[in-house]
């Protein structure tokens, strides 16, 4: 029973952290009410409803969701969420408090010193840029830290500094509006426009932003659940012995899995759509988590075949049902992180 509980919880943390990245933050609040008023003792849900607050524009609300998951322990991320709703609310002595602490309980966390950066910009323009410095030291591939960079440097009136970081963070991320503005104002001149590229011929993309990552997240999270689960099934059915009949079910979890991944691949904004050398460069997470899918899915391939020349067995399917739940583990890491803003 504890652990079906913790299942359900996870999917509506899950699902309420997609509602909050697709820009509906008040179905993440009517999905979390309910969930921290049955579970209140569980941090991760006060800061979840902490995030969708703050993005719906209401920081008070948030501000108290995100003292009660202070009050049960959580570690930083509480004291970033306050912060942030106590910029919104004006109080920015204590949003700098909150978000010092953070820095201070998880100083390798870049957030953390995102939102410290934040929080500083308004009266102490100089430590802010100093905060934004060392966010960008600790994750120099996030368009994030550049953009936070470039405020604090427009703030202390680091006109040049404040450029570079803003053509970093386009760079890196070339669908961030506020950056393309902010180069705009600089400049002084039209807006920054992306490299031209014929009709029907989009240019690969050579990095991975944020967004891009945590929507290939997504789809290997949603492969490796189907992936896992058609192996369960099929290991359940073929107990004691598989009869050849089976194939047909091993053939439909194939077709399944790869419509899944299809589907999303489709779905796919094009700056997402990577080639394998920009998948495999600097993300070995995500690599793995590929590569994971590839060898279940090889390997479902291989037994459904076998079993319909007649072999018998069941040894390779929780091979397959290990890489489906790895696979969907390190996409459910990953977005999680991801969502944690």
């Amino acid at each position: 029973m504890k652990v079906a509980v913790v299942a359900s919880l996870a999917v509506v943390l899950l699902r309420a952290a997609e509602l909050t990245a697709d820009g509906e933050p008040k179905a993440a609040i009517a999905l979390l009410r309910p969930t921290v008023a049955r579970y209140p003792d569980h941090p991760e849900a006060w800061c979840r409803l902490a995030a969708a607050y703050l993005d719906a524009g209401e920081p008070s609300e948030s501000l108290d969701a995100a003292k009660a998951a202070m009050r049960l322990g959580e570690r930083s991320w509480a004291h970033r969420l306050a912060s942030l709703a106590l910029i919104e609310l004006g109080r920015d002595d204590e949003a700098v408090v909150s978000a010092r602490e953070a820095a201070r309980r998880d100083p390798a966390d870049w957030r953390c010193h995102v939102t410290l950066a934040q929080a500083l910009r308004r009266k102490e323009s100089e430590h802010s840029l100093a905060a934004a410095r060392r966010a960008v030291d600790l994750a120099p591939d996030e368009a994030r830290t550049h953009e936070v960079l470039g405020d604090s440097a427009l703030a202390a009136q680091q006109w040049s500094q404040a450029r570079t970081a803003f053509t970093e963070a386009v760079r890196l991320d070339p669908e961030n509006g506020h950056a393309r503005e902010s180069l705009t104002k600089l400049a002084g001149v039209a807006p920054v426009r992306a490299t031209p590229r014929a009709p029907g011929r989009p240019t690969a993309p050579t990095r991975l932003g944020r967004a891009q990552l945590t929507a290939l997240w997504l789809v290997v999270r949603r492969a490796g659940v189907w992936l896992g689960a058609g192996a369960f099934v099929l290991l359940i059915a073929g107990m004691p012995e598989p009869s050849t009949f089976l194939a047909w079910f091993g053939l439909l979890s194939l077709v399944l899995v790869l419509g899944v991944l299809g589907q999303g691949w489709r779905s796919l904004p094009h700056s997402a759509r990577v080639t394998p050398r920009v998948l495999l460069a600097g993300r070995p997470a995500l690599a793995a988590a590929v590569g994971l899918l590839a060898l279940g899915l090889i390997v479902l391939a291989v037994w459904t075949a076998a079993l319909a020349l007649g072999a018998r067995g069941l040894q390779a399917l929780p091979a397959v049902l290990v890489c489906g739940l790895l696979a969907a583990g390190l996409g459910w890491l990953a977005v999680s992180r991801t969502a944690r803003r």
